[in-house]
């Protein structure tokens, strides 16, 4: 036979029993080696290859699996128009899609929108491009006469819509199926926030009545654009939402999520929850770390413990028209007085942030190089040069013949009792009689906040997404219904919150919010004692989850496309 055809090599074949027959020529040690030889050859080969494998591979997340999340309560309006418990609009979180959203670490970014907004030179008007080829899980385009729609439906009062407020002073107008100008009758620095509204069908909920818009839940799999589509909802005989099945969107415009499916199982209380993540009925939970009676072990096995801050803290508010208090050094010297980590052993096992005003880190703030000041004999000083001074015997100090009385103020939820009853022992030992009015928090509102009938009140503060402190410390908000709630008025800070509100220039809200930061820290209204952190238990089988910081507990589902179980090589 030629060894060369039409140019083709012809490799001659060599028979099995050939190799079989040289085979049984050799000797025992002579196999033995042949053996070993071609077991490290096939042992390099592997290696080799394995080492190929990984160089031009990378590990990722590989679709499939599930998480289940146990919430409390029940959901009331699972529709992102009027959402106002944790649970409802978490679930919308699911469903639902918005031009921009949260990041794990607070900070707005695109969602639906192509890019952030052109914003005019008036700063009044931002034009929003949308991503093309964004369908609903109907599988229907989202254009924008959607997001025109779902703003337009929003304003109208019929609607009842709980975000009828922030959009009172907006238009939204469609330039062209996928670009929208709103205009603004006013500066508004937070209103990129407001642009994270999610975004509602036109073609489904536009045939909709208002008096039916609040029980139309049979459109819930069809409405949304976001990473997943509820598919179930299971109920108890007595009507009561058992769990809810959510599937992944595989026309989700930022991939299909990794994870097949969520399920969220409902509970009547946080005991229920518990006990169900340590049998392994669901896979993680969210809860504020509050009176619940929950202790969640850091060092558990197999449970990751995210510990969140959140835009919402804790503090004693003195009221500076009470004749003592309009004194600075009198309130310097209660602030000073506070070991404010402490407090937050004490009250909360730890869990929080330390704090120096109404002004958060992830918001603007400086963040705290060294713990906030903790000086009793400081805060002593300061009451005496302010002329109050303990007269005779008794430990009770006093100026021209009136002790230094106060009443501090709070609810009888168990944290603020037992932070109060901490607070009123310290200044107590400063010579500050403290008298404490424990009320419900109804009463507390009706007749000790609304009218400012108090010395010193300790509340908490939630602020929202965006850090604007115009509503809790103008002087214009200092009567009801606005919550200036300690009376402080300094024109030096109307004039920094006006201005860092009446612009969209981030460098310029941050420089000013540290200035008003600073100022207040100086002027002391208050005693900022803690920020509240969200505590999210999740089973360390779920990765892929990114998060720092939450404006809100639902933000935790910012992500939730990019979370998996399994993880495969693909080649890079």
């Amino acid at each position: 036979m030629r060894s060369v055809i039409l140019g083709i090599k012809y490799i001659p074949t060599i028979r099995l029993s050939v190799l079989r027959k040289v085979f049984s020529l050799l000797g025992k040690s002579e196999k033995i080696t042949l053996m070993i030889l071609f077991l490290l050859a096939l042992a390099s080969t592997a290696v080799i290859g394995n080492r190929v494998y990984v160089a031009n591979t990378v590990v990722a997340p590989a679709r499939g699996g599930v998480y289940r999340e146990g919430m409390l309560g029940q959901p009331k309006y699972i529709n992102p128009l009027l959402a106002s418990s944790t649970t409802d609009i978490s679930l919308t979180k699911l469903i639902f899609a918005g031009l921009y959203k949260n990041d794990g670490k607070g900070h707005v970014v695109p969602d639906l929108a192509e890019g952030f907004p052109e914003i005019s030179d008036n700063q009044k008007e931002y034009v929003v491009h949308l991503k093309h080829d964004i369908t609903f899980h109907n599988n229907q385009p989202l254009t924008a006469d959607d997001v025109v729609f779902t703003v337009e439906t929003i304003k109208n009062p019929e609607y009842k819509s709980i975000l009828r407020g922030e959009w009172s002073n907006t238009n939204a107008e469609k330039v062209d199926d996928y670009t929208i100008k709103f205009v603004n009758q006013d500066i508004s620095g937070p209103f990129l926030q407001t642009l994270t509204l999610p975004i509602i069908s036109q073609k489904l909920w536009g045939e909709v009545a208002p008096e039916n818009f609040a029980t139309a839940a049979a459109r819930l799999e069809d409405a949304g654009s976001g990473p997943y589509v509820l598919r179930e909802i299971k109920r108890l005989p007595d009507g009561h939402i058992k769990s809810l099945h959510f599937e992944s969107f595989s026309n989700y415009h930022s991939g299909k999520p990794n994870l097949d499916t969520i399920d969220i199982l409902l509970y009547d209380n946080y005991e229920s929850i518990i006990n169900a993540l340590h049998s392994r009925e669901i896979t993680g939970f969210g809860f504020l770390p509050f009176d619940q009676g929950i202790y969640v072990d850091r060092d558990r096995e197999n449970l990751d413990i995210h510990e969140l801050p959140t835009p919402q803290y804790q503090a004693a508010f003195f009221n500076v028209n009470n004749k003592a208090l309009t004194d600075k050094r009198v309130r310097q010297a209660l602030s000073l007085a506070i070991d404010k980590q402490d407090v937050l052993n004490k009250t909360l096992s730890g869990y929080g942030r330390l704090l120096e005003g109404p002004i958060l880190p992830e918001q603007g703030a400086l963040p705290l190089s060294k713990p906030p000041e903790f000086n009793p004999g400081k805060a002593a000083d300061l009451l005496t040069q302010a002329g109050w001074r303990a007269i005779g015997n008794t430990k009770i100090r006093a100026k021209g013949g009136q002790q230094l009385e106060l009443t501090l103020a709070t609810n009888d939820f168990s944290v603020n009792v037992n932070t109060a009853e901490l607070l009123a022992e310290t200044w107590q030992k400063l010579g500050v009689k403290i008298n404490l009015n424990i009320l419900p928090t109804s009463e507390l509102m009706n007749n000790v906040i609304l009218p400012r009938n108090f010395d010193i009140l300790l509340f908490s503060h939630k602020i929202g997404a965006d850090p604007d402190p115009f509503l809790f410390w103008h002087s214009s908000q200092v009567k009801n219904p606005g919550l200036n709630l300690t009376g402080f008025a300094n024109s030096q800070a109307d004039q920094l919150i006006t201005e860092a509100r009446s612009t969209t220039d981030q460098a310029i809200r941050d420089d000013h919010y540290q200035k008003f930061q600073a100022l207040v820290v100086d002027e002391a209204p208050a005693v900022f004692l803690n920020q509240s952190i969200y505590i999210y238990a999740m089973d360390s089988a779920i990765r892929g989850e990114s998060f720092e910081s939450l404006v809100d507990p639902s933000a935790r589902f910012y992500d939730v496309p990019n979370w998996y179980v399994d993880e495969q090589r693909v080649w890079k």
